[in-house]
C-alpha cells in the first residue's frame, strides 16, 4: 500500500516539474499553431483525407490544434470518405464544445452547417431544424452571422420546413437567407462568398422543385441568375464554375417551366443549357435527364442515361441502395417510357443483382464504420484524459495533489465496487443486445432472399414476353397483344412497387409528423385504397365494403395520401393472406371462394376502417411482432414482410394506429384508426 502511495507521490512531483517549464512552450506552440493549419490545408488542396485524419489527431493530441478544429476536419475527412456516421460523431462533438475564442466560433459554425446538411440529406428533419436553430441563436447572439455558414443554416431550417409542409416559415427563412447572401457578397467580395451564395441558393431551388413548388422556384432562379451574373464579373471567377453554374441554372429553368406547363420556354431553357460545355460531359448528361423524364421525352432521357456506366468507372460507384434510386430505376424508366423492351430488361436484372450487393454493402459499411466509431471514442477519451492531466499540471501543488491522492485512494475502492456491479450489469445488456443482433441478421438475410425472388419472378414473365415478341415470324392476333402488353405493364409495375417499398422502408422509423392539411371523406379514402390494392381484382375471394350512415357522413383533416397507403397495404395483406393457391395442406379447397370485408364505422371522435379476411389467422402471442421489419410468420406465402411496418408507421405519424383485433377468429381482421378533427 505504501509503496503504491510513494509511487504516485512521485509521478504529481514530477508533473509539478513539468509545469514551470509550460510558459516556454506554450510560446512555441503557437507556431505549432499555425504549421497545423499549413499541414492540413495542404492535405485538403490534394484530397488525402486519410492524411488529415492522421494530421488532427496528431497535433490535436500535441496541442497544436484545437479541439474544435480537430473534429471539424475530422468530420469533413469522414464525409468525404462516404462514413457519414463518423461524420455525424465528429460534427456532433465539435459543437458540444465550449468556445472559448472567435476561431472555435468559426468552426463552430462550420461544423453546425456541415452537420445541418447531413441531417438533412438523411430525412431526418425534426433533428436537422434543432441543430441548425441552436446554432443559429448561438451565432446571432454573439453576432457573427455575416458569414455562410450563418445564410446556409437558415436555408437548411426553410429546406426541413418545406419538406414538413410548414411553407410560409420556410418562405420567410429562404428570404432571411437571400438578405444575408446579398450583405455578405456586399461586404466581403471574395470570390468564396460569391460561390458559397450561389450553392446556398442553389439548394432553395432545387427544395421548390423536389417538393413541386415551381412558382417559388422560377422566383428563386431569378435570384440564383442575379447572383451568377456577379460572380461572372468577378476578376477570379473560374471559368468552369461560371459554365457549370450556367448550365444548372438552365436545367432548373427547364424543369420548373415544364412544371407550370410552359413547354415551349421549358425547351427554350433546355436549349441553352445544351450550348454550354458542362452539359456535353458525363455529369451534366446525367443531370439533363431530369428535365427530359418531366417532359416525357423517353428516347432523348434514355440516350443520356448511356453515360452512366462511364460515371460509374470515373468516380468507382457503387450501386448502393441511394444509387440504385437515383440512377438505375430512373434509367429503367426512361428505357420503358421508350420501349426499348430489351434494355429494360436488361437494367431491371442488374437492379435485382444489385440490390442485394447493395444491402450486403449497407450491412458490412454499417459494421465496420460502428467498429471505427468505437475505436475513436476510445482515442477521443485517451486525448481528453491526457489534456485533462495537462490542465491539472498547470494549478496542482505539491500540497494539494498529496490531499487528493489520499481522496482519490478512498474513492477508489468505494467506485470498484460500483464498477464490478456495473459491469456484470452491462454483460447482462450484451448477451441480450447479441441474441437481438442476431435474430436481426437472420431476418434481413431472409429479407434479401425474398426480395430477390419478388423481383426476379417479374422479371422471368418480362424475359419471356420480349423472346415471344421478338420471335421472327412470330403472328399475334390483337388479344394476345393486348394480354402480353398488360402482363407486361402489370409486371413492370410490380418492379417499381417493391423498390419503392423498399424505398418507404426507410422512413418506416422515423417519428416525424406528417403534415394533416387535405380534407377527404371516409368514403373517398376507402376507395382509393381498394382501388390501389387491386383486391377487387382478385378472383380468389370475394370482397365487400361495408360503410355506415354515420361513417359515410365522415369527414376529416388528414394527409390524403399517408391514409390511402396505409389502408392500401392492409388490403394488399388481406388479398395476399386468403389466396387458395399458396393455402398449404388443405385438399378439396380451391374451389372455395375466400372473402374480405372493409368495415368503417365511427366512434369516441375516431374513424375506424376494420379490414377483415378468412385468410390463415395471426397467433396471438405474434399481435406485434408482425408490425417489424422483415417478419413472415408463414415463408410460403409471397411478401417482402415490410408491408405492415410501413403501413402502421404512416398511420401513427398522421395522428392514427394500427392494430391487431386478436379477438377476431377465422382469418385475420386489422384495424385502422383515424382522429375526425373539427373541419
Amino acid at each position: 500500500m505504501m509503496k503504491r502511495l510513494n509511487q504516485i507521490l512521485t509521478t504529481l512531483l514530477i508533473l509539478a516539474a513539468i509545469l514551470f517549464t509550460s510558459c516556454e512552450e506554450h510560446q512555441a506552440s503557437q507556431h505549432k499553431d499555425i504549421a497545423a493549419d499549413s499541414l492540413i490545408n495542404s492535405a485538403y488542396k490534394v484530397r488525402d483525407y486519410n492524411l488529415i485524419l492522421n494530421l488532427a489527431d496528431l497535433h490535436q493530441q500535441a496541442g497544436t490544434l484545437s479541439n474544435q478544429k480537430a473534429c471539424y476536419w475530422r468530420g469533413y475527412a469522414y464525409s468525404r470518405q462516404r462514413k457519414m456516421r463518423m461524420a455525424e460523431m465528429e460534427w456532433k462533438t465539435a459543437i458540444s464544445l465550449s468556445i472559448e475564442d472567435e476561431e472555435d466560433l468559426e468552426y463552430y459554425a462550420h461544423s453546425a452547417n456541415r452537420l445541418a446538411g447531413l441531417l438533412f440529406l438523411k430525412s431526418d428533419y425534426s433533428e436537422a431544424i434543432r441543430v441548425a436553430v441552436a446554432a443559429t441563436t448561438l451565432l446571432k447572439k454573439e453576432n457573427y452571422t455575416m458569414n455562410t455558414d450563418y445564410a446556409n443554416l437558415l436555408t437548411f431550417i426553410g429546406s426541413c420546413q418545406l419538406k414538413i409542409g410548414h411553407f410560409g416559415e420556410a418562405a420567410n427563412n429562404y428570404a432571411l437567407a437571400w438578405q444575408h447572401y446579398q450583405q455578405i457578397t456586399e461586404e466581403d467580395k471574395s470570390i468564396v462568398n460569391y460561390t458559397s451564395s450561389i450553392v446556398g441558393i442553389v439548394n432553395i431551388v432545387d427544395a421548390y422543385i423536389q417538393t413541386a413548388h415551381y412558382h417559388e422556384a422560377i422566383e428563386w432562379i431569378n435570384r440564383f441568375d442575379d447572383m451568377l451574373q456577379l460572380c461572372r464579373l468577378h476578376p477570379q471567377a473560374k471559368e468552369e464554375f461560371i459554365d457549370k453554374q450556367t448550365a444548372r441554372l438552365n436545367l432548373y429553368r427547364s424543369c420548373a417551366l415544364e412544371g407550370l406547363g410552359r413547354k415551349k420556354e421549358a425547351e427554350r431553357a433546355y436549349k441553352t443549357a445544351l450550348g454550354t460545355q458542362y452539359a456535353k460531359t458525363s455529369d451534366g448528361k446525367l443531370e439533363a435527364t431530369s428535365y427530359l423524364m418531366a417532359a416525357q421525352r423517353w428516347n432523348e432521357a434514355a440516350d443520356k442515361f448511356q453515360v452512366l456506366e462511364t460515371q460509374e468507372n470515373r468516380y468507382d460507384l457503387k450501386m448502393t441502395l441511394d444509387n440504385i434510386q437515383t440512377y438505375l430505376l430512373p434509367k429503367y424508366l426512361a428505357n420503358v417510357g421508350a420501349h426499348r423492351i430489351d434494355s429494360a430488361i436488361v437494367i431491371g436484372t442488374r437492379i435485382c443483382h444489385s440490390l442485394d450487393s447493395a444491402i450486403m454493402w449497407q450491412k458490412q459499411d454499417d459494421a465496420a464504420e460502428l467498429a471505427t466509431i468505437y475505436e475513436t471514442q476510445q482515442k477521443e477519451s485517451e486525448i481528453m484524459e491526457q489534456q485533462a492531466n495537462i490542465s491539472k499540471i498547470y494549478f496542482i501543488g505539491t500540497t494539494i495533489a498529496l490531499v487528493l491522492v489520499v481522496f482519490a485512494f478512498c474513492l477508489f475502492i468505494f467506485f470498484r465496487h460500483r464498477s464490478s456491479m456495473r459491469l456484470e450489469a452491462a454483460y447482462h445488456d450484451l448477451e441480450l443486445a447479441n441474441a437481438r443482433a442476431e435474430e436481426s441478421s437472420r431476418m434481413k438475410s431472409d429479407f434479401i432472399q425474398q426480395i430477390s425472388h419478388e423481383i426476379r419472378t417479374p422479371l422471368n414473365v418480362l424475359s419471356g414476353f420480349t423472346q415471344v415478341l421478338t420471335t421472327p415470324n412470330m403472328m399475334l392476333d390483337e388479344t394476345t397483344l393486348k394480354n402480353i402488353n398488360k402482363k407486361i405493364t402489370e409486371n413492370t409495375n410490380r418492379i417499381t412497387g417493391l423498390v419503392n417499398k423498399m424505398l418507404e422502408l426507410s422512413e418506416a422509423k422515423s417519428h416525424t409528423v406528417i403534415k394533416r392539411s387535405d380534407i377527404v371523406s371516409a368514403e373517398q379514402i376507402a376507395i382509393e385504397a381498394t382501388n390501389a390494392s387491386g383486391i377487387t381484382n382478385a378472383s380468389h375471394l370475394i370482397f365487400d365494403m361495408q360503410i355506415s350512415p354515420s361513417a359515410k357522413a365522415v369527414k376529416l383533416q388528414t394527409n390524403q395520401t399517408a391514409a390511402i397507403r396505409a389502408l392500401s397495404l392492409l388490403l394488399d395483406n388481406a388479398r395476399k393472406f386468403t389466396a387458395p393457391a399458396e393455402a398449404r395442406m388443405q385438399d378439396n379447397t380451391s374451389e372455395i371462394k375466400q372473402r374480405a370485408i372493409l368495415r368503417l364505422s365511427v366512434a369516441s371522435k375516431r374513424l375506424f376502417f376494420s379490414v377483415e379476411d378468412t385468410g390463415i389467422g395471426i397467433p396471438r402471442k405474434e399481435a406485434e411482432r408482425i408490425f417489424e421489419e422483415f417478419v413472415q410468420l408463414d415463408e410460403y406465402y409471397d411478401g417482402t414482410g415490410i408491408g405492415l411496418t410501413v403501413a402502421r408507421s404512416l398511420a401513427r405519424r398522421i395522428g392514427g394506429d394500427i392494430m391487431l383485433d386478436t379477438a377476431y377468429i377465422g382469418g385475420s381482421r386489422f384495424v385502422m384508426t383515424l382522429p375526425i378533427d373539427a373541419v
